[in-house]
């Protein structure tokens, strides 16, 4: 700058520090002579800028704006690398006002060493609708950490519908983090390439992927492919599981059902976890008959543990469509909805479970009895006792422990004449049931019942009559002395007490 300029300059500086008026017309003037002064005037405005009042950092703002093109962007720059504070906002104030040098300046300018990323940040947003995606995908390539993900929330916001092909082929680069950015951008377009290319990163070895990848199709319409999300109700990773249950609760394909078969057979317990989550939402009773038929024909465990988990995870839709198939024609569907239903203790059974006491298949009837017992409901007694006059013997033992479960005291009115009964398997029932259901009044002649037991020939109904006499001496705390165990002699019973 010459001499005569900066003392130009200078001059027209000290005219606007000195001003009280910024909007008056001396200072106006001496504003527009230090933009004729052109370059010159940035080194003096500069050092200036340090301790100017807010009017005249306004004015020398729009002065440094003016002066700003692609020669004296340099400088600038340097200013912003070695300035003070104050000097850094000025300048980046004054880029982020001007048009009269080219963006692309501003993303070079990023690999400045000591350059304020945060200010320069700033600027290039300000800018960023004169850049377009690619370039400042280019640029955000090449930053770390917190400035990354800066430069992606410009791209989010400057991208728009024709940038999906740009950003869909970004797609299949190495950076993950890049690509964990762009499926997040890529998430606002309900497009078919969109949705297309969000599901080719469901194999992704990086759980971080997958989990965005799912994240983004959970937020849009149209078809899914079933299969492939399904799979990943088995990934290793719960967060990907649970977004996958989010991407297929919300698309609610039909075809959902026949793909959560082997996912609610496998052997681990999140996954079968996960698969009852989705038939939460998008089960009916048609689907549920469906699982059911399904795994019918596999292996008990197998069986068991897709009961297991539809009983004591299933919501509502599931536990209404199992009370249906309780009614089922097919006996194997009835057995596996009783089976269901032992494990979810929802009183809205209780009447169905009633019912299944009387099924003609034994198994149904007794698994009735047993979810009964668990639910704990009063209503199931009348119907317990009832059962007792049936004649079934292989039945009785069951149905005794349902009624120590769940009977009143006068209950044990109606069972205690059952310990005369020849099959050791019901009086074991029996006195554990008695020992649950017998009040004050009873006790004594209880006691003297079970007494009579304990010098039985079998050991296992010995033994019952002694657990029995403990848990009543426990109940009341009665100072009367239990008589010692009888030593029991003979073979020991093929079926060990329940």
């Amino acid at each position: 700058m010459s001499f005569f300029s900066n003392l130009r300059a200078d001059r027209f500086i000290a005219q606007i520090k000195s001003s009280n008026d910024i909007l008056g017309p001396e200072t106006q003037k001496a504003i527009a002579k230090l933009k004729e002064v052109g370059a010159g005037a940035i080194e003096p405005v500069l050092a200036a800028l340090p301790d100017a009042d807010k009017q005249a950092t306004v004015a020398f703002v729009d002065v440094l704006s003016t002066v700003a093109t692609v020669k004296t962007f340099p400088q600038l720059l340097e200013a912003m690398v070695q300035g003070s504070p104050r000097v850094i906002a000025g300048v980046a104030w004054a880029l982020t006002s001007s048009r009269g040098y080219p963006p692309n300046l501003l993303l070079e300018a990023l690999n400045t060493p000591g350059i304020p990323k945060s200010a320069l940040l700033d600027v290039i947003n300000a800018h960023r609708a004169r850049l377009s995606v690619r370039e400042l995908l280019t640029a955000a390539y090449g930053q770390e950490g917190n400035e990354k993900a800066a430069m992606f929330k410009i791209v989010a916001e400057v991208a728009d519908e024709a940038a999906i092909p740009e950003l869909i082929g970004r797609l299949q680069g190495k950076d993950t983090i890049g690509r964990l950015h762009i499926l997040n951008i890529l998430a606002r377009f309900n497009r078919p390439e969109v949705q297309r290319a969000l599901q080719a990163q469901l194999n992704d070895p990086n759980k971080m992927i997958r989990a965005a990848a799912l994240g983004a199709l959970a937020r849009m319409d149209g078809p899914i492919d079933v299969a492939r999300v399904c799979a990943l109700l088995r990934d290793a990773e719960i967060e990907v599981q649970n977004r996958a249950v989010d991407v297929l609760t919300h698309a609610r394909d039909p075809n959902t059902v026949r793909h959560l078969v082997p996912i609610l057979k496998d052997e681990n317990e999140n996954a079968r976890r996960a698969a009852v989550e989705v038939l939460n939402e998008v089960g009916d009773a048609g689907a549920v008959r469906y699982l059911l038929e399904a795994i019918k024909d596999d292996d008990w465990w197998v069986r068991s543990r897709a009961g297991d988990a539809l009983g004591k995870i299933g919501g509502p839709k599931v536990i209404d469509a199992v009370l249906e198939l309780v009614r089922e024609k097919d006996e194997d569907i009835r057995r596996a909805a009783i089976e269901i239903l032992n494990q979810t203790k929802d009183e809205r059974a209780i009447n169905h479970l009633i019912d299944a006491t009387r099924d003609k298949d034994w198994w149904v009837s007794e698994r009735a009895v047993d979810a009964l017992a668990e639910i704990g409901s009063q209503r199931a007694v009348p119907r317990l006792l009832e059962m007792l006059q049936s004649g079934n013997t292989k039945a009785l033992p069951i149905v005794v422990r349902a009624i120590g479960k769940l009977g009143a005291s006068q209950s044990a009115e109606v069972i205690a004449p059952l310990l005369q009964r020849p099959e050791k398997e019901i009086r074991v029932e029996v006195m554990a049931a008695l020992a649950r259901l017998t009040d004050e009044g009873r006790a004594d002649r209880v006691r003297v019942q079970l007494q009579d037991q304990l010098g039985n020939a079998d050991p296992t109904v010995a033994r019952a009559a002694q657990r029995a006499l403990t848990e009543l001496e426990v109940r009341f705390a009665s100072d009367a002395k239990l008589m010692p165990p009888i030593a029991v002699t003979g073979t020991q019973s093929s079926r060990s007490a329940p």
